[in-house]
């Protein structure tokens, strides 16, 4: 059992059993000893307790990244423990890698501990087969279970996530405006979010008229990405690289500049996620910022919610926006054109 369980058990919200297991704050008499009583009805974790009174909070929470050397999940997981160290929680960080028996036990893991919420950072933890999901459903019959980046319809299962559809199709509708023909998207292995940004790409393709079909570079490893795209540009000559993310954005541009390729005059290069590598590679990327800061601080606004007996919507999308850098070209601008007498004359009248 946990603070989660209490308080859906008493009936009370979470803020106001931590207030009466600290002593801090008001609360009722005959409000504390209903909690008091379910506590050692239910023999509720002493440590969990004594955690509780050392931080003044009762109240520890549970993340899982896939991988943390990834620059996405390492940001997000810093922002995360920064919005959550900032509103009284404490956090356990597991790192699962992607296999789907190792994110079960880090699950399994947390809630041995007794986490009153669970955190997945990134899409990998949602399996393209549903029976392969149950894990998730079961963990959040237990506690409130938050899927940053991906989605996954169940109760107690909330979705906080960047439209990367829309995202992906606004990267490539630019670089095909400021003139690219010949478009390729680069990618690694399939996951929810890498499906959408694909649908994005394949979308903005059919709208310019151009067939979508065998212009999506995957592989789940760099090495092999770098391989693959050295094989295509050999054969066929794509004048832009769309990249689901910054790291293979900054790949891509090594490439291109040790093959000659001037960039953006040659090749157009968009990135994704606007991390710290999008201006600290040797040419700066523009990239799809999908505010990660944002997300994060979120995702926690919303758990406050749910631990506080609000109505919180199952799935939360929001749209990010393009920071145009030096990898792709400028829109040319058009001369301007005199419309009217009095413009003519001010022109006159200044020169």
């Amino acid at each position: 059992m946990n603070i989660f369980d209490i308080a859906k058990e008493t009936g009370f919200s979470i803020a106001t059993v931590s207030r009466a297991i600290n002593n801090s704050g008001y609360v009722s008499e005959k409000t504390r000893a209903k909690i008091m009583k379910v506590i050692e009805e239910n023999n509720y974790s002493v440590n969990a307790f004594a955690r509780g009174m050392a931080t003044s909070s009762m109240s520890q929470v549970g993340i899982v990244s896939t991988d943390s050397r990834d620059i996405y999940q390492a940001e997000s997981i810093y922002y995360l423990q920064n919005e959550l160290k900032a509103k009284g929680y404490t956090s356990l960080l597991t790192c699962s890698g992607i296999d789907l028996k190792d994110k079960q036990q880090a699950i399994s893991l947390l809630l041995s501990r007794n986490v009153d919420a669970i955190f997945l950072i990134g899409s990998q933890f949602i399996e393209p087969k549903a029976r392969d999901n149950e894990y998730l459903k079961d963990a959040a019959k237990k506690v409130p279970v938050f899927l940053m980046n991906g989605a996954l319809k169940d109760p107690n299962i909330y979705s906080i996530r960047c439209d990367d559809e829309a995202g992906s199709a606004s990267v490539t509708r630019l670089v095909l405006e400021n003139g690219a023909k010949n478009p390729l998207m680069i990618m690694r292995r399939r996951t929810y979010s890498s499906a959408k940004k694909m649908r994005g790409f394949e979308n903005a393709c059919k709208e310019a008229g151009i067939d979508p079909t065998d212009r999506i570079l995957q592989n789940g490893h760099l090495d092999g990405m770098l391989e693959g795209l050295t094989d295509l540009l050999d054969n066929r000559e794509y004048d832009a690289l769309v990249c689901a993310d910054d790291a293979l954005a900054a790949s891509a541009i090594k490439y291109c500049l040790h093959q000659n390729l001037r960039i953006p005059e040659d090749v157009q290069i968009t990135g994704y996620n606007n991390s710290s590598l999008s201006h600290i590679a040797i040419k700066d990327i523009t990239s799809y910022d999908n505010r990660i800061e944002y997300l994060c601080s979120t995702a926690v606004s919303l758990m406050n919610q749910v631990f506080d007996r609000q109505e919180v919507p199952a799935d939360s999308v929001y749209t990010g926006k393009i920071i145009e850098r030096e990898s792709t070209r400028k829109k040319e601008e058009k001369p301007k054109i005199k419309t009217s007498r009095a413009e003519m004359d001010e022109d006159e009248y200044l020169f």
